[in-house]
């Protein structure tokens, strides 16, 4: 799998043992830890990367990545110019109306992170009066917005790496994300000073990959291939090789 990598970056075509005759376009987000990232060799990697690669093979299509920010990646499947998406997407009343969803493959569980002298304050006082970082587009920016209105002061931002990086920049308090997807900032150098400052919002929001509405008869086949891959080992494989836990 690492093989694909370096094709998804330079958009090239994964093309199965079969000839397919189907071609898709698969979105993938840009700059998600663990998940879609562009490494320091210029390879691009992670859960998403391999398991969009898996559901290409195993349904015999032939597919053409694309990285983009998580905004591209809702505008390209709602426009259907792009036929998959890997965005770590959670199924909300208003996407449904523009995009299918996939049977949830993992459980998104997500906290508030910053200085550890935050730690245990109750939630409402912990956002009240403070600049909050969160990435454009997200489940986690639509909550935020919904639970606490304006009594903090929203920092967007178009991907989780730019969300992290405001908190050792100083250009906010605390930043709301997927406590996968922040682990890799907190065992950096650079994430060394914060932590984990709230207990998990909730029990963990189900994600899916997301379908173009012109492509119904894809939400099935691609439903097939994620049960394929739970039951063969496959998945858990794959999500083990990134972090030392499962995520279902």
């Amino acid at each position: 799998m690492k093989g694909l990598a370096l094709a998804l970056l330079c958009l090239a075509t994964l093309r199965p043992m079969a000839a397919a005759a189907e071609t898709v376009i698969v979105a993938l987000t840009d700059s998600t830890p663990n998940f879609s990232m562009h490494m320091p060799d210029g390879s691009f990697r992670g859960i998403n990367v391999e398991v969009a690669g898996q559901v290409c093979q195993r349904l015999q299509l032939t597919c053409k990545f694309q990285p983009m920010p998580l905004a591209a990646l809702v505008a390209h499947i709602r426009d259907d110019k792009a036929q998959i998406g890997f965005g770590n997407l959670i199924k909300t009343a208003e996407r449904e109306k523009i995009m299918l969803f996939s049977r949830p493959y993992w459980r998104s569980t997500t906290a508030f992170v910053g200085h550890p002298e935050l730690a245990g304050i109750p939630m409402a006082q912990l956002v009240k009066g403070r600049k909050v970082a969160v990435q454009e587009g997200s489940r986690q920016a639509k909550w935020l917005t919904d639970t606490f209105g304006s009594t903090y002061t929203p920092v967007p931002r178009p991907t989780i790496f730019d969300v992290v990086a405001t908190l050792p920049l100083k250009q906010a308090d605390l930043a709301l994300a997927p406590m996968m997807t922040v682990h890799p900032f907190l065992v950096s150098p650079e994430g060394a000073d914060f932590g984990f400052v709230s207990e998990p919002i909730d029990s963990g929001w189900p994600v899916h990959v997301v379908i173009s509405r012109e492509h119904p008869d894809l939400q099935t086949r691609v439903d097939d291939a994620l049960n394929q891959m739970m039951q063969d080992g496959t998945l858990g494989r794959i999500v083990r090789a990134w972090v030392p836990f499962d995520i279902f």
